[in-house]
């Protein structure tokens, strides 16, 4: 092969390179924009999601028993607070389930906390009747909704009555 050959290629060869390392940029910058547009996208559906889902709600109907207790600082009451008091973050998740049922990735945005966390949390509020999940079935896109209980000790806390 003549010099003047192998020149031309190394050039050809240095081309393809500079083009690659510009192709492998424009993939980078498209996929971040894919990632930006597939959550907006998933912010939009769950907020349609959702309103249709209050749309069609009875709340009246998830709530087995009407919740009527009064404060009186009894055992119950007093664990209650104490499990909402050692967490700022189940208080501000009730808190954000007081106008709108929600999931998780929703609340987790508004309180600054993973999904997973709220999860968690949402999980220990259920156990303690406070919260209720309106379509347990779901594994995904499951919607929670403060229960009046929820609602009853939310008040103690934030108006510290106890």
């Amino acid at each position: 092969m003549r010099t003047q050959d192998i020149e031309k290629l190394l050039n050809d060869n240095k081309k393809l390179n500079e083009e690659n390392k510009e192709l492998k940029k424009e993939n980078t910058e498209l996929k971040v924009k894919i990632k930006e547009l597939n959550y907006n996208l998933n912010s939009i559906q769950e907020d349609h999601i959702s309103k249709e889902l209050d749309s069609k709600i009875d709340y009246e109907t998830f709530d087995e028993v009407k919740f009527t207790h009064k404060f009186n600082g009894n055992k119950e009451d007093m664990s209650i607070i104490s499990f909402l008091a050692r967490s700022n973050k189940r208080v501000d998740i009730l808190k954000s389930l007081e106008e709108t049922p929600k999931i998780p990735s929703i609340i987790a945005k508004e309180i600054g906390d993973s999904s997973h966390h709220v999860s968690k949390y949402l999980t220990s509020l259920k156990e303690k009747e406070l919260v209720i999940c309106l379509n347990e079935e779901d594994k995904r896109f499951r919607f929670y909704r403060i229960t009046a209980k929820g609602k009853h000790y939310l008040e103690i806390i934030e108006n510290k009555k106890y």
